[in-house]
């Protein structure tokens, strides 16, 4: 994988995107900085290809009973949660919970992304959701929500 200053790369911007539209990836260090971590020019398709593999699961861990008059839908991988009387009132909550929640993510990126954020690798995840625009439709085959028993 070729590495270039920063300096060389600015000249070279639109090749080097046409290189990165291939599948290449291209490795952008700055040279004046030698302690700071090198930057990826890669296709943003195939960083949503990588994305696609991160996949969501849900469980319905309360429905009205007992004490309880609402269905909750949890997620796993991002402890994300929907509550509502309905299961359909449960995933629009969902929904709206997991757009702020990705929106304050990458609002903070160098927070979350700290090696110790136990938070680290919802950054997969919220990406995923950050890219549906808040396009309900999306959303829903994006997270999978249109497979949940309603």
């Amino acid at each position: 994988m070729p590495i270039l200053a920063i300096s060389e790369a600015k000249n070279k911007l639109t090749s080097l995107r046409r290189e990165a539209l291939t599948g290449k990836e291209i490795i952008l260090a700055d040279a004046k900085r030698k302690d700071e971590q090198a930057v990826s020019l890669i296709s943003t398709e195939l960083l949503d290809e990588l994305c696609e593999s991160k996949t969501f699961s849900f469980e319905w861990v309360d429905q009205p009973e007992g004490n309880t008059d609402h269905y909750s839908l949890w997620n796993q991988e991002t402890g994300i949660y929907g509550v509502g009387k309905s299961k359909k009132e449960a995933i629009e909550d969902f929904l709206d919970n997991a757009q702020d929640y990705a929106r304050i993510y990458f609002n903070d990126l160098p927070y979350y992304l700290s090696r110790s954020n136990p938070n680290r690798d919802h950054y997969w995840y919220l990406r995923r959701i950050l890219r549906c625009n808040e396009n309900r439709e999306m959303l829903y085959q994006v997270l999978g929500l249109a497979d949940l028993d309603l």
